[in-house]
């Protein structure tokens, strides 16, 4: 993906966005259903009091009996924590505490009424004895980072969606994704970066000796439900795809690493998970009404265009309505506004067939490479509509035909050979659509076509296989 040094803006994982909105969504309906009783409230309230003292006994510990960086203690790591919080433009330092951690290899960041903290455990603040300052500077720097995108604030909304087995979890997993951006980007260290994830798999004592290559492709052999299920369960990614990750981004460079495509059988655990979400949403409703004290929710018609879920600009364009779109665009309406389902204006208007309105954002300035929050461009949107004549226009205004998304490192030419639109495939053949680029599986878009049973698109594309 990135063949250039990043922009801060970029560093935030794709993800982290539509996940938040995901688990807050679910949060906030937990609430509303607590909220709706009496003895609702009551729980709600017991069990935040609860997490609010054994919080706070925690850290009254750690201030007691941490070791706090100063100007006086610990100098110089301590002018390293100032400096990144300088560099990330963070108003205050936060305080950061190294504590005795009987061997473990961890640190955290934390907030206690409205106050920041990052505890450091002992074993890997030893790093400052062993040469490897750089190591240590990542770590601080990725739990800077969680305190720089206000992580720790959010925790308290999506607080109810703990409850239910792998749904925070997937957006604690993207936050993990982008502090680990954050922290290779501010400590200008990506190296660093890859090695202090080595070091939590294998220890401070080895991880220096830790072929990397090797361990990323050990993910190719370790699979199966239980693989699988314990990074659905897990809030931290596996550590050999936060390390292809650190690659990827700031290598430039294709990766060999073949992440195994789910089967089948896992998704049937996705529907338990949803089962469960279901029952617990019913077994609450069930409570709290046998109280007498909820009421049903009043009808009211259903307001689709929502202020927080989409852009005037975006309701402009899905009702065809040329003259309102192009009077918010002259306004200054921004363009590239992802709504709930990271859709712009842009994937509307090509989802909807509308030509004209295309060629309207085009010429406003619309990217006809931007890459929204589901890992889309413009042109794969086309190609996957099987639209040609779209296609002829990205491509008209500057769209690359093999670009790579950054999540699964599809191409145009691999979504078009998904569908059943030959004209599209050889549009892009002609444009010099490269057949023999290979997806983050290791997929071609003859291997695409062959999976998704595209038997007459596979035709088109095996001459162009080796």
């Amino acid at each position: 993906m990135n063949h250039q040094e990043p922009a801060p803006r970029d560093l935030i994982y794709r993800k982290e966005k539509v996940y938040f909105w995901i688990v807050l969504s679910f949060s906030i309906l937990s609430y509303i259903m607590f909220a709706a009783s009496i003895i609702g409230i009551a729980i709600l309230i017991g069990l935040l009091i609860f997490s609010f003292f054994l919080h706070g006994i925690m850290m009254g510990h750690i201030r007691t009996n941490g070791v706090k960086l100063s100007p006086s203690q610990f100098p110089a790591v301590y002018s390293k924590v100032e400096e990144l919080c300088a560099k990330m433009e963070l108003k205050k330092v936060p305080d950061v505490y190294v504590m005795q951690s009987g061997g473990a290899l961890n640190a955290f960041a934390t907030r206690f009424f409205r106050k920041n903290m990052i505890v450091v455990y002992s074993e890997i603040f030893d790093l400052i004895e062993d040469g490897c300052e750089e190591e240590l500077t990542f770590v601080l720097a990725h739990e800077l980072a969680h305190i720089k995108r206000n992580h720790l604030g959010k925790m308290a909304f999506i607080y109810p969606s703990m409850w239910i087995p792998g749904l925070a979890e997937m957006y604690m997993r993207a936050c993990e994704y982008t502090c680990d951006r954050y922290a290779a980007y501010y400590s200008g260290n990506p190296g660093a970066a890859k090695t202090s994830l080595a070091m939590l798999a294998i220890g401070k004592k080895t991880f220096f000796h830790v072929n990397q290559q090797a361990y990323m492709d050990q993910i190719n052999q370790e699979k199966g439900f239980f693989v699988w299920l314990s990074e659905i369960l897990s809030t931290h990614p596996h550590l050999p795809k936060r390390i292809h990750a650190i690659e990827t981004f700031f290598g430039g460079v294709e990766s060999s690493v073949v992440f195994q495509k789910r089967s089948f059988r896992h998704f049937g655990f996705a529907i338990i998970i949803v089962f469960l979400f279901v029952g617990f949403v019913a077994s609450i409703w069930t409570s709290l009404s046998a109280f007498g004290s909820l009421d049903p929710f009043p009808d009211a018609e259903e307001d689709s265009w929502s202020g927080e879920e989409t852009s005037p600009l975006i309701q402009a364009v899905i009702l065809g309505d040329m003259a309102k779109a192009e009077k918010l665009i002259k306004g200054g309406a921004d363009l590239e506004f992802e709504d709930y389902s990271s859709y712009t204006a842009m994937d509307w208007a090509i989802k909807s067939g509308n030509t004209e309105m295309v060629k309207l954002l085009l010429d406003e300035g619309a990217d006809p490479n931007y890459e929204t929050g589901y890992s889309m461009t413009p042109l794969m949107t086309a190609a996957e509509k099987g639209n040609p004549e779209m296609v002829r226009l990205l491509k008209s205004a500057g769209a690359d035909v093999n670009y790579q998304e950054s999540v699964e490192g599809m191409t145009a030419l691999m979504y078009a050979a998904m569908g059943d639109d030959e004209e599209t495939v050889n549009l892009l053949l002609g444009y010099g659509a490269d057949p023999e680029i290979k997806d983050y599986q290791s997929m071609t878009a003859y291997m695409r076509a062959l999976d998704t049973g595209s038997e007459s698109i596979a035709i088109l594309l095996k001459p162009h296989t080796k």
